[in-house]
């Protein structure tokens, strides 16, 4: 609404109702401030009496609401009448059935649209991408989980852990976490000596955690700087260990087994065989054709007879007979007893 002053001192307020961002009609309130003669006034009154009698009389007679309040019914005698709105573009005065319909066409375009980050179907839209972004990580992690070569280590754990002496093994099998870090380690004393590691344990302040449900924070003893060890003690009497070999000779072709915690599965149990030492690494490391995934780390190799030989702690890749083989690499037993030694 504007305010306007012609050159005749009389005073107009100017409505305009907009649709759509357009205007549709100008409405001109008039105010008539302008100074007149008596005569003028007079007749300007009588004008003003004889229109609002008559429109008084074409419209029906209404009763009055009694239970309007007083402020209400000042408010609307102070109130502009309908008719005191001009066309500007026309110039003239709407009629009360034009001034009705656009009011009502105004009132019915209602509010604007709320913005689209606001509106349902940004929230469909955004809900979806969710979905999708979930699906991909679950689609991610299911290779590893359900890899043909996972299916078939998963198959050879539960034929191997049918063996009474298996399951005695594992039962001296931990699952050590640290940080975000999930490795294995392997009980050496009844006194709660566990060897694992040195890169399991680096987010340091490890848990141990058996296959009973018992769970131990573990304090780092020692760890070995010429090769990845590590030893934990916890605090407990009794522990089922594993016995350790007094060497590891390089022989070949010697049949093992492999017990620890790959990917995200615990206490899985698996066989293969020893490729003898790498020479060509310093120190000398033990390579084992056996399944070795992440979470393998800290494993004991055991023969049949349950003597520990290595310690895995990572996978390389081999050449023999022209083909290439993805194996196990370990610390062999030896490195095991000085480590200890030293410790002590």
């Amino acid at each position: 609404m504007t305010e306007r002053h012609d050159g005749g001192g009389e005073k107009r307020r100017h409505l305009t109702l907009v649709s759509g961002g357009k205007a549709k009609n100008h409405l001109t309130l008039v105010d008539g401030d302008k100074k007149h003669s008596a005569q003028d006034r007079d007749g300007e009154a009588r004008n003003r009496s004889n229109e609002s009698e008559r429109r008084q009389a074409e419209r029906p007679e209404q009763q009055p609401d009694s239970t309007e309040g007083a402020g209400e019914s000042e408010r609307r005698a102070s109130a502009p009448a309908l008719t005191e709105y001009e066309d500007r573009e026309h110039g003239r005065e709407f009629t009360d059935e034009e001034l009705a319909e656009l009011f009502k066409a105004a009132d019915e375009e209602g509010e604007p649209p709320p913005p689209f980050f606001r509106s349902s179907r940004f929230r469909k839209i955004m809900a979806g991408v969710l979905a999708l972004m979930l699906c991909a990580q679950v689609l991610a992690v299911l290779p590893q989980m359900f890899s043909l070569a996972a299916v078939r280590f998963l198959a050879t754990s539960a034929r191997l852990s049918q063996s009474e002496v298996v399951q005695e093994y594992k039962q001296s099998v931990v699952v050590i976490r640290s940080g975000a870090s999930k490795g294995t380690g392997f009980v050496v004393s009844e006194d709660g000596l566990i060897v694992t590691n040195r890169h399991v344990v680096d987010g340091g302040a490890p848990s141990v955690h058996f296959a009973d449900g018992r769970v131990f924070r573990g304090t780092i003893r020692s760890v070995d700087d010429d090769v990845d060890l590590a030893v934990v003690d916890i605090d407990a009497d009794g522990l089922p260990s594993l016995t350790l070999a007094e060497a590891y000779d390089g022989a070949e072709d010697v049949p093992v087994y492999v017990i620890g915690n790959p990917l995200f599965f615990n206490g899985i149990a698996n066989e293969g065989v020893t490729w003898g030492l790498l020479s060509e690494r310093s120190p000398p490391l033990m390579a084992i054709e056996a399944p070795i995934y992440k979470g393998n780390s800290g494993s004991p190799v055991l023969t049949k007879d349950g003597q520990v030989i290595g310690v895995v702690f990572a996978t390389s890749t081999l050449e023999r007979d022209g083909k290439k083989h993805r194996i196990g690499l370990a610390v062999p037993v030896d490195w095991v007893h000085r480590h200890l030694t030293e410790a002590d």
